[in-house]
């Protein structure tokens, strides 16, 4: 697993980011951050992590968690047994079973996925991420920096350690959860999470381009 600060101002208040399969920092740099510093995680390939979160959390005042798509378990992995550190925790578009055909992406969508991975693979990949083509267009300006060797190298590892969470307690307190999501369906997504914690949305997979910031982001989870 890889780490990146996104804004590092050394404010009071701190926004961990679980980004999802596949991403960097290139498709969410154009969010501002008046004050939150950010740190963002990506690349499940390993959940090893090499920055000392104890010690991270300490410098804090303030802590959120955001996690978005496959981030939403990655996040889960990470921080379950420290659920009382987040003031709140975010999942955007993601459940604690990512790969499942009741509660995330069906396992043959997965697999599919997977087999036919390359240029043009991710290319329809980032495709459905939008039903809008002017953010898609903005979206594949910013694309990951990424090969498409070790993208297909994440996923292949997400296939095997990604397993079902459903039996244990979510430490999200809020799911928002788009209305035309084509990648983590949105019917799964509201099959998995209980009523009270879902704040529905309008867009799609990629919600970022609904916000200019992470703190308006912040606020309207909050809202």
């Amino acid at each position: 697993m890889k780490h990146k600060w996104l804004h590092n101002r050394k404010t009071a208040r701190l926004i961990i980011f679980c980004n999802g399969w596949g991403m960097d920092e290139h498709p969410v740099r154009f969010l501002q951050s008046e004050q939150y510093d950010v740190l963002m995680f990506y690349d499940y390939s390993s959940l090893v992590s090499d920055i000392d979160l104890q010690q991270l959390f300490i410098d804090y005042k303030d802590v959120t968690l955001v996690s978005w798509s496959m981030g939403v378990w990655a996040g889960q992995q990470l921080f379950a047994a420290r659920k009382d550190v987040f003031t709140i925790a975010i999942a955007i578009n993601g459940t604690l079973c990512p790969i499942d055909d009741q509660y995330g992406i069906p396992e043959k969508t997965v697999y599919a996925t997977l087999r036919n991975f390359d240029e043009k693979g991710r290319l329809k990949f980032y495709y459905r991420m939008f039903r809008d083509r002017e953010l898609r267009a903005d979206f594949i300006r910013q694309q990951p920096r990424r090969s498409v060797a070790d993208q297909k190298k994440e996923l292949a590892a997400l296939l095997e350690t990604a397993v079902c969470r459903g039996e244990e307690e979510p430490l999200y307190t809020t799911a928002i959860v788009a209305g035309r999501d084509l990648i983590m369906p949105t019917k799964n997504q509201l099959q998995f999470w209980q009523e009270k914690q879902v704040k529905r949305v309008d867009g799609s997979h990629f919600l970022f381009y609904s916000y200019d910031s992470w703190d308006e982001l912040i606020r309207k989870a909050e809202g």
